[in-house]
C-alpha cells in the first residue's frame, strides 16, 4: 500500500468518525430537547418561548458530596437557579465538548455543538440547568476537580456571552473523577465530558 492510498484510507476514517460524532450529537440534543420541554413535576407544563437562559457563575464547594440547589421564586414563571436543594430531580445528557489541552478553553471544535445546546436551552427559559464537568482518574485529584470546575464555568460563559442567554438559569459544577461513566475504565477519555442537568422537579 503506497502512502496515497494510506492517507486517503485515513482521511475516510476521520470522516467516518466525524460522521459518527455529528450523528450522536443530533441524538443528544433532541433527548436534551425532550428534556426542556417535560412538564415539571409540580405538574406546570413548560412554556415553549424563545427567550434568553441565565447562568450562575456561583463558585461550588470541592467536595464530592457537595450538590448544587435551587428553589422556586415566589413570582410565577421565575426561579431562583441559585441554591438547588440536594434531592431536585434532573434529566442529564452528556456532551463531548473539547477543550484546547490541560486548560478550560473550549475548543473551535466543539462552538458548533455549544451554539445549538443554546437553542434547545433557549425553548424553555424558565428551566434551571446544572452544568456539570467531568474527567477521567488521570491526574492529580485536586488540579482535576478544578479544572472541571473551570471547564464548566467556560460552557456557561460561551453560552452566555455567545448566545445572550441568561446567566442565572445555570450552576457550574466541577465533578472531577468522582463520577466516571458506568461500566467504562474510569481512566478513559470519555470520562471527560460536560452533563447538562434539566431540572425538572
Amino acid at each position: 500500500m503506497n502512502n496515497i492510498s494510506r492517507v486517503l484510507i485515513g482521511l475516510m476514517l476521520l470522516s467516518g468518525m466525524g460522521l459518527a460524532q455529528a450523528a450522536s450529537d443530533e441524538e443528544k440534543l433532541r433527548e436534551l430537547e425532550r428534556a426542556m420541554s417535560m412538564p415539571s413535576e409540580t405538574g406546570m407544563p413548560q412554556q415553549k418561548r424563545t427567550r434568553a437562559i441565565v447562568f450562575d457563575n456561583q463558585q461550588q464547594s470541592t467536595s464530592p458530596a457537595a450538590e448544587p440547589a435551587a428553589q422556586v421564586a415566589s413570582t410565577a414563571g421565575s426561579r431562583d437557579c441559585g441554591s438547588l436543594p440536594p434531592d431536585v430531580r434532573t434529566v442529564g445528557v452528556d456532551f463531548a465538548i473539547q477543550f484546547n489541552a490541560g486548560s478550560a478553553t473550549v475548543s473551535s471544535a466543539s462552538e458548533g455543538t455549544l451554539n445549538q445546546i443554546a437553542k434547545v436551552l433557549a425553548l424553555s427559559p424558565d428551566r434551571c440547568v446544572i452544568v456539570e464537568g467531568h474527567t477521567d482518574v488521570a491526574g492529580n485529584f485536586d488540579k482535576n476537580m478544578a479544572l472541571s470546575r473551570d471547564r464548566a464555568n467556560a460552557v456557561v460563559n460561551f453560552i452566555s456571552t455567545r448566545n445572550g442567554i441568561d446567566r442565572k438559569r445555570f450552576v457550574p459544577v466541577g465533578k472531577g473523577s468522582t463520577e466516571t461513566m458506568p461500566n467504562l475504565d474510569a481512566r478513559d477519555p470519555k470520562n471527560r465530558r460536560v452533563v447538562f442537568k434539566v431540572v425538572t422537579g
